[in-house]
């Protein structure tokens, strides 16, 4: 049977770049093939199977011609067989869910407004810049991503005072029949709106309870976060009172100078104490029998 790594490696050499941030034509042509089955997150013994599971941070596979939560981005991930992709989610002008990860659009499209000052079909047709690549509202990610047997996290970045713009995830989720593989990250609103059609964070008061002896019931919620904060005994008591454990392995969160040795640290005693999987950066998706990218600058 071929490893991860032998399987990618036909994608790996058609896509590969030379490093330089210029629109790839290449890349266009790329057809990701979806994963055999779409992950259920609310099924242990099926994310067991599937141990680690790997979700893609910031939307994908990034790199330098491949923008983050872009489309190209998630279809490298299922390139790469990645089991779930970060989904960053904003509001626009007239309450629409759009994929983009930074508050302001200027460094990823060379526009000094945010996703807020563009209704959908404005912001739809703004490219990121070196690229061929266009915003992309949750509609269409989700049916992209559905397509692919990729599950989602979605992390809800605006501060999501407007009911209609939960609605419109809600029934997104739905209408992709994806309850069954979303996680989510947000605020209380989203939490509330949300909860039963995705896993949710564990809140500090059920991490406490857990510390202090107590039986819980946890399901329906994963334990998110800085690896380094973890007291590694609480893993096996968390996924026994039902919750998935979810370390994020994300660049800014180690030293710049030595982040590659700490994460694969943190990765390999994570792994040995019984993580269920990642949210990674894909520059550290060698560690896990991918293919080595280059660091998105």
């Amino acid at each position: 049977m071929k490893s991860l790594l032998q399987s990618c490696l036909p994608y790996w050499k058609k896509y590969k770049t030379d490093g330089r941030s210029t629109p790839n034509p290449e890349l266009a042509s790329i057809e990701a093939q979806p994963l055999p089955e779409l992950i259920n997150v609310w099924d242990r013994s099926k994310v067991h199977n599937r141990k680690p599971i790997l979700i893609a941070h910031r939307g994908g596979v990034v790199e330098p011609n491949i923008p983050e939560c872009s489309k190209m981005a998630v279809k490298m991930a299922a390139v790469h067989r990645y089991d779930m992709v970060e989904l960053d989610i904003q509001e626009s002008k007239d309450h629409h869910p759009i994929v983009f990860h930074d508050r302001n659009m200027m460094q990823a499209c060379g526009i000094d407004n945010k996703i807020s000052g563009f209704t959908m079909e404005a912001v739809s047709q703004i490219k990121f810049m070196n690229s061929e690549e266009s915003i992309t509202s949750l509609d269409e990610m989700l049916g992209l991503c559905k397509s692919l047997n990729l599950g989602v996290m979605l992390d809800i970045k605006s501060d999501g005072s407007n009911d209609l713009f939960f609605k419109r995830i809600l029934a997104l989720i739905e209408k992709y029949q994806l309850d069954k593989a979303c996680m989510l990250l947000g605020n209380a609103k989203a939490r509330e709106q949300l909860k039963g059609k995705a896993l949710l964070t564990l809140p500090k008061e059920m991490l406490d309870s857990v510390k202090q002896g107590e039986s819980i019931d946890l399901k329906g919620y994963y334990w998110f976060g800085v690896p380094k904060t973890w007291p590694l005994e609480l893993i096996k008591p968390i996924q026994e009172y039902g919750a998935l454990v979810i370390p994020a392995l994300n660049t800014f969160r180690y030293s710049k100078e030595n982040h590659r040795a700490e994460v694969q640290n943190d990765a390999k005693r994570l792994l040995n104490a019984g993580a269920d999987g990642f949210q990674i950066d894909c520059i550290y998706q060698d560690y896990f029998q991918r293919p080595k990218v280059y660091q998105f600058k």
